[in-house]
């Protein structure tokens, strides 16, 4: 029991790390799939929604073994599909971006 929270702990500030690397320094390099050469599109922009994207997902995954133990097991389910739509939505959205 202590372990998971433990590591969705651990996890989670590393998501919440990454987001602000990328969205507040701009370390664009940390997208997976990101070309400098091939990105046509606004590069504040998707600093921004990737970034942010990252830290609601590290703050949900710092938040899950708590709402697991203490309140009901739909919030897995709840979690996951946040996370599952949001990277959907996310990608529809850098698509957007890069069409420009």
């Amino acid at each position: 029991m202590l372990g998971g929270f433990i590591v969705c702990g651990l996890a989670g500030l590393v998501c919440i790390l990454l987001g602000y690397l990328i969205w507040v320094k701009k370390q664009l390099t940390l997208i997976a799939g990101y070309s400098q050469d091939t990105f046509k599109g606004d590069k504040e922009k998707l600093a921004k929604a990737v970034g942010l994207f990252t830290i609601i997902v590290g703050m949900l995954t710092i938040l899950l073994p708590f709402a697991l133990e203490f309140i009901s097991t739909i919030f897995g389910i709840i979690f996951g599909i946040v996370v599952i739509f949001g990277s959907i939505g996310l990608l529809a959205y850098i698509n957007k971006l890069n069409s420009k």
